[in-house]
């Protein structure tokens, strides 16, 4: 079972380049009414924009870098 952030970091490095929901949601497996619970915190808390479709900001960036640093350092760990 992924944990929130798992899911929040899928979707930052899926709409890196721009997405639209549909291929958010086949991305990261997951169904429509979690894309937008998801979709609407992004956007609520400024890691996500929207226009045509949605494009992770420099914050969600930074949350995205910091995500897979904190990854990286728990899976070296001994």
């Amino acid at each position: 079972m992924r944990s929130s952030f798992e899911i929040i970091a899928e979707i930052l490095n899926t709409a890196k380049n721009g997405a639209k929901k549909t291929r958010i949601m086949y991305s990261c497996g997951l169904s429509y009414r979690f894309v937008e619970k998801y979709l609407e915190l992004l956007l609520d808390t400024g890691l996500l924009q929207t226009g045509n479709s949605y494009h992770t900001t420099d914050k969600g960036m930074g949350f995205l870098n910091k995500y897979q640093t904190l990854e990286l350092l728990l899976n070296t760990r001994q």
